[in-house]
């Protein structure tokens, strides 16, 4: 890991932004920060962009977002050769971080509406036992049906929520990170969450992340028909089988085991393959429901 731009603040901010970004075009990406920009005011934040497995999209922005900006709206790109989402959540939470009072996570492409990180916060506060906060979709397709389960029944969104800061704190003392390579990152994250970072000593509980129905993002508009979207989506739909093995396998680790979030393996391959040698039946069963 390497910081290629870096303007630290004389004082810690009160919110950090974690901006989680690969494919993402300069423009999106300049979008992505104007939006934090309208949305945080005038609050000293520090926006740490982390742009994984994309070293020359890294340097462009480090260059394009030149030096901190005098209103204390910091921006720090990070280059982080391995590209992986679960990877760079890990290094933020682990490694780059500030001390701050709370931690958002947006995805590079998405456009904060001006009052969503306040409607984050209040949410936040107003639930004394969350240790997170989420927004949910208005826009995309699925997005209606998504927003109406989210609100029903719990969950989180990764393209844009919150921890509170000591929650961050405490993820970072007992070192957990999720598996690498892993594709369904939100799930995994809100399991851990709901479950208070322990599964050993609490329930599950949804109420541990709270949803705000109101605070939403706009995103870019559609990819045209295109070979290269085609093949994208195919290759998203074979991720979606992916992400019911591992689905099972979080849920056996904590929900069943009652194990750490702590102790889960270092990579998805390896979560996967210890499930389906204990489970053999119901890997077989869930392989062939997804050919």
């Amino acid at each position: 890991m390497s910081s290629t731009s870096t303007h630290l603040a004389d004082t810690p901010p009160r919110w950090g932004v974690a901006v989680i970004s690969s494919r993402e075009s300069r423009a999106d990406l300049l979008a992505c920060l104007a939006a934090l920009r309208a949305a945080g005011g005038a609050r000293a934040m520090t926006v740490d962009l982390l742009v994984n497995g994309n070293p020359a999209r890294a340097s462009e922005m480090a260059a394009a977002l030149g030096p901190t900006a005098p209103d204390g709206f910091q921006v720090r790109v990070w280059e982080l050769a391995f590209g992986d989402k679960a990877h760079a959540w890990n290094e933020y939470v682990q490694r780059i971080a500030p001390p701050v009072s709370h931690a958002f996570f947006v995805d590079g492409y998405v456009r904060v509406k001006p009052d969503a990180l306040d409607l984050l916060v209040d949410g936040l506060v107003s639930a004394p036992d969350a240790l997170a906060a989420t927004g949910v979709p208005s826009m995309g397709r699925g997005a209606a049906t998504l927003r109406a389960e989210m609100l029903a029944h719990g969950g989180i969104h990764g393209n844009l929520h919150v921890i509170a800061g000591g929650a961050m704190a405490r993820l970072r003392a007992e070192g957990i990170r999720l598996p690498l390579g892993l594709y369904r990152v939100d799930g995994t994250l809100g399991a851990v969450l709901a479950f208070d970072l322990d599964p050993a000593r609490h329930a599950w509980a949804p109420r541990r992340i709270h949803v705000n129905g109101q605070a939403t993002w706009d995103l870019p508009d559609s990819p045209r028909l295109s070979p290269a979207f085609l093949l994208g989506q195919w290759k998203r739909r074979l991720r979606q089988a992916q992400g019911d093995l591992e689905n099972a396998a979080v849920r056996d680790h904590m929900a069943v085991r009652k194990l750490s979030p702590a102790s889960l393996p270092a990579t998805v391959d390896a979560l996967v393959l210890d499930w389906c040698m204990r489970h053999p039946g119901a890997a077989r069963a869930l392989i062939l429901r997804n050919p």
